[in-house]
């Protein structure tokens, strides 16, 4: 049943509005707090001020602010190792061909390359534009889901960004964090609708639009990348937001607990089907890519 169907949990006499985004009951105007993506119950609100105060040294953007770090201090590490500290559009260096994305290597079973090329940029305003945006959009995710999920839904993101770009370019030394990053958007759009927000108010939507042109106009922009990031991030966030309305799961969800982690494991099995379809055919098939 969907939010609109149900009655307020607190109050039976009231038809639910929207879903509470952290325990998934129906909940009416009255009882909806808002937060940083959707709505909360009050119990919710005040389970998680609980949580704050007891865990008041913890930061509320751990892994938000953990990936920013590791890109930064990646690209510091490259640029001093290699001696290139270019602004933009750095040449491929050694690290690139050792760590970057690239079909050839990867159908010779160098499968980490899908993750470590996402810690890997061209120059310091490809490295900066990345962490300024995931920044951005974590500080908007991540309260609203909690840091494991926000490194679920990154994580899935960047295989998929991954996928994409070996489906478009497997033989180009890709590297950057935008396919994760594009994720997170496409997530947020996602989140966004679930909750009601209407798309105009944050303005991602048209980041998405200007950005994918941009990807099609600007040499050297893996639009695989970027589209498969996307595609995978908002079908993720997709399954985390709309599988509690499924008809049925929500009632057996809150009965067996055993049920409750399945859209997190969904998102999980997304990523490993980009993995495997990125290993064992977009790798396979460089010599023969989609465009």
């Amino acid at each position: 049943m969907s939010s609109r169907d149900a009655s307020c949990y607190r109050h039976q006499d009231t038809w639910a509005g929207v879903l509470c985004q952290r325990c998934n009951r129906p909940i009416c105007t009255q009882c909806m707090v808002q937060a940083p993506v959707g709505f909360q119950c009050p119990e919710c609100v005040a389970e998680g001020r609980k949580r704050t105060r007891e865990w008041s040294t913890a930061s509320p953007y751990r892994v938000t602010n953990a990936l920013a770090i590791a890109n930064a201090i990646v690209w510091v590490v490259v640029s001093l190792y290699t001696g290139s500290l270019s602004l933009w559009g750095g040449g491929v260096s050694e690290v690139h061909r050792d760590f970057a994305l690239h079909g050839a290597f990867v159908y010779d079973g160098e499968w980490w390359r899908l993750v470590t090329s996402a810690f890997l940029h061209y120059g310091l305003l490809h490295m900066g534009m990345n962490v300024l945006i995931l920044v951005l959009l974590g500080r908007m995710l991540e309260p609203a889901i909690g840091w494991w999920r926000m490194l679920l839904l990154y994580g899935v993101s960047l295989t998929g960004g991954a996928l994409g770009a070996l489906m478009v370019e497997p033989n180009a030394y890709t590297a950057g964090a935008s396919g994760a990053v594009f994720g997170l958007a496409g997530a947020v759009v996602i989140a966004e609708r679930a909750s009601g927000r209407r798309w105009q108010d944050s303005g991602i939507l048209a980041f998405l639009v200007i950005n994918i042109v941009f990807s099609l106009l600007i040499p050297r922009v893996s639009i695989g990348g970027h589209l498969g990031g996307m595609f995978v991030g908002a079908l993720a966030a997709l399954i985390l937001w709309s599988f509690p309305n499924w008809t049925g799961f929500i009632s057996a969800a809150t009965r067996i607990k055993l049920l409750r982690p399945l859209p997190e494991l969904s998102v999980l099995a997304l990523g490993v089907l980009c993995v495997y379809l990125a290993l064992d055919w977009a790798a396979p098939r460089r010599y023969d890519p989609i465009f």
